[in-house]
């Protein structure tokens, strides 16, 4: 995946966004652009961020999965993150985003 996010809207009303690679200052205006423009209408019902490609995260990179989750209240939607690696789960861990996200560990059973 050359591009730092894809982004799928699904015909249940699920907005799908995967990021990859690094997310930091370098392009995560941009990444933030890309979802806004995704976000309808028709608005999603849920917004779901899979991390699973992701190697690095800045605080800009963090930045990116709370402007997400404001986006998501907003339009009423649920906001789910998922599959982050250890490196980028620890990072979470320490800014308390696990607990107000719901993000399982590394290694544990997701929901997809």
């Amino acid at each position: 995946m050359d591009q730092p996010v894809t982004i799928r809207p699904e015909p249940d009303g699920t907005l799908h966004i995967e990021l990859a690679g690094d997310i930091d200052y370098t392009n995560s205006g941009a990444v933030v652009n890309a979802i806004d423009a995704e976000a309808g209408p028709p608005e999603p019902q849920v917004i779901r961020i899979d991390l699973d490609a992701v190697t690095f995260l800045d605080s800009s990179g963090i930045g990116v999965l709370v402007i997400t989750s404001q986006l998501a209240v907003s339009l009423g939607a649920e906001f789910k993150v998922l599959r982050p690696g250890r490196n980028v789960f620890e990072q979470l861990r320490l800014t308390g985003l696990v607990d107000l996200f719901g993000i399982a560990q590394p290694g544990a059973a997701r929901e997809d």
